[in-house]
């Protein structure tokens, strides 16, 4: 489904991460082979601990995000003119990321930029998406400017290095290194770690990684000769690279176990239990049973087209979030704590990579029908529980639990797309999703709401009247409106003009508070597919509620953290009790009120 030139940029990057570490030879095209997602280091939080901050300008997730998006795709040889590029090639850009990134290594910076500079020169001047994203890479603060180390005789940033490091023998063996150094354990180590392992040096006598090399290799190319898909090519194809890695470092790194990777399928179900105490609910601030406290929520697509109205339980949503997809059109997600009962749930509607990042705030079961292809690699992990109609990233993956998805015949496709409360409580337990919370993953800790009524009085002057919202603006397509209703103290939700309701009730939705979040977006290909930076602490937005509106910033630095706003004096906002429309604004598309 991607078009060519978008192709081309992943391969591009992944060329690009590599070109210091590649033989400077022609590289023939192999036979595609799966490659196994390394998730060694790939959560921002895993990283956030790495640096000891969770100041996103010191370390972009978006960035590693975007890397591992992009490698898992490949081009034929001819998309890339004289050069030929390998998915074996890709497959060792994404460790050779690790091995930046876990290990403390550094790459040529000059070599880096003076691709970027000349891949600029052959686009006319014109700064395509891999140039931005190269560009990223090039001025990425943890990568350039990455703090000293931590270093004892034995460990590096606490990684311990005994199985493979001896100080005396590396101080025995390497004359210069002795010279240079001296008979220091601690440095000797750092020179190994940031200096001798990619030049192929040998850290002890009992470990000697050129032949752990051929070892690991050989069985490589075993495993890549023998899959279905090359065997599928019949005589005559040609034969596959077997390369592990081009970086001694990886080699080392899989000896020391750093690598490993467990069952996909064991780790979408591993997470213990987390018990909910408090009968206060995270979403609305209003008392809950005990029950519906521990139980995880939905996190529901479901569309704005005018043809698919009303859609079937959102009027349940206890956070609803809109957002602007391709074709100038908006897409909802509804965030529901109180499913159980709801005897048809949609229409459903595909998901796009960005959503992923607000619903994992709730840690909900993600019920959407398919997707694009930039949610491999996120839609498909360990962490994420999903449900979805078809292919759960439009070009590919598995459809989990499609079969208890239906359709009917009071609308024509694709708006006519459903699923049941008990059909997902079947999927998820022939899936073996818990229903209950999560320990890894629950915050318990969301919205602050205000006890009692928050009129924004305390504000003064900087609390402006806001009884219509009107969001035409940003959702040129539907028009989303708001309007306060004096009487229920609630703002009323409009689109296409007309009441939007509840297909089961019939109801109008109805919110306490709006939030309006200004976010940084770009357009990612000529199909018009949007990406939205939903990771930051620069931008701002206006909270809403008792027809008034204060003006915010908000902030999030990693996945599954909550997103907090905070008003002009830098005090967290405290919402009102109830329901929250949450509208995710493209950065320049501004909102009216009055």
């Amino acid at each position: 489904m991607f078009k060519k030139a978008k192709r081309l940029i992943g391969l591009l990057l992944c060329m690009a991460m590599l070109i210091t570490l590649l033989p400077q030879t022609a590289i023939r095209a192999q036979a595609v082979t799966s490659a196994n997602r390394n998730i060694t280091f790939t959560t921002t939080a895993q990283m956030m601990e790495k640096l000891g901050t969770a100041d996103p300008t010191v370390f972009s997730a978006a960035y590693l995000t975007e890397v591992e998006y992009y490698y898992w795709n490949f081009c034929d040889p001819s998309e890339l003119g004289s050069t030929e590029i390998t998915l074996n090639i890709a497959k060792n850009a994404y460790y050779n990321l690790e091995m930046l990134l876990d290990c403390g290594y550094t790459m040529d910076y000059n070599v880096l930029s003076a691709y970027c500079a000349e891949y600029l020169g052959k686009k006319a001047g014109v700064a395509d998406k891999f140039y931005n994203v190269l560009h990223a890479a090039l001025s990425n603060p943890y990568l350039l400017n990455a703090p000293a180390a931590t270093v004892t005789a034995t460990t590096y940033n606490g990684i311990d290095y005994s199985a493979v490091f001896d100080a005396t023998y590396y101080y025995q063996t390497y004359a210069d290194v002795a010279a240079s150094i001296g008979n220091n354990p601690a440095e000797l180590l750092r020179h190994f770690v940031e200096v001798g392992i990619n030049e192929g040096r040998q850290g002890n006598a009992a470990f000697n990684v050129k032949e752990y090399k051929a070892q690991v290799d050989a069985e490589v190319l075993k495993n890549m000769t023998a899959s279905s898909v090359y065997t599928s090519l019949g005589a005559g194809a040609t034969a596959p690279l077997g390369i592990y890695s081009y970086s001694y470092a990886n080699y080392y790194g899989r000896y020391m176990g750093r690598y490993e990777e467990a069952s996909s399928d064991a780790l979408k179900t591993s997470s213990g239990t987390y018990t909910e105490t408090s009968t206060v609910s995270v979403y609305t601030g209003l008392p809950v049973t005990t029950e519906l406290a521990n139980q995880r929520p939905i996190a529901v697509m479901m569309p704005t087209d005018k043809a698919a109205q009303p859609s079937y339980g959102i009027g349940s949503a206890d956070v609803l979030y809109e957002i602007m997809e391709e074709g100038g059109i908006s897409r909802q997600m509804a965030i529901i704590s109180d499913w159980k009962n709801l005897s048809r749930i949609g229409n459903l509607r595909s998901c796009r990579l960005y959503y992923t990042y607000a619903a994992k705030e709730w840690d909900p079961i993600l019920i959407h029908f398919g997707g694009v292809a930039y949610m491999k690699g996120t839609i498909d992990a360990p962490d994420m529980n999903n449900l979805s109609g078809t292919y759960e990233y439009g070009v590919g993956g598995a459809a989990p639990g499609a079969g208890y998805f239906y359709r009917t015949s009071d609308r024509v496709a694709p708006h006519n797309a459903y699923i049941s409360a008990s059909g997902i409580q079947k999927a998820c337990t022939a899936l073996g999703y818990t229903l209950n919370l999560r320990s890894d993953y629950y915050n318990k800790k969301h919205f602050t709401f205000a006890e009692g009524t928050n009129t924004l009085e305390q504000y003064g002057a900087a609390a402006v009247n806001a009884t219509t919202i009107d969001l035409s603006n940003v959702f040129t397509y539907t028009r989303s409106k708001l309007v306060y209703d004096a009487a229920s103290g609630v703002y009323l939700k409009y689109l296409h003009g007309a009441a939007q309701t509840d297909g089961l009730t019939g109801k109008q939705l109805t919110f306490t508070n709006v939030l309006v979040q200004n976010t940084n977006w770009q357009q990612l290909d000529a199909k018009g597919y949007l990406g939205f930076d939903m990771l930051g602490t620069t931008q701002d937005g206006y909270y809403f509620t008792k027809g008034k509106a204060i003006h915010v910033t908000w902030k999030k630095t990693y996945d599954y953290q909550p997103t907090v706003y905070y008003d002009d004096n830098g005090n967290e906002i405290r919402l009102n009790p109830g329901k929250t429309y949450i509208a995710i604004a493209q950065e320049g598309k501004d909102v009216s009120f009055y």
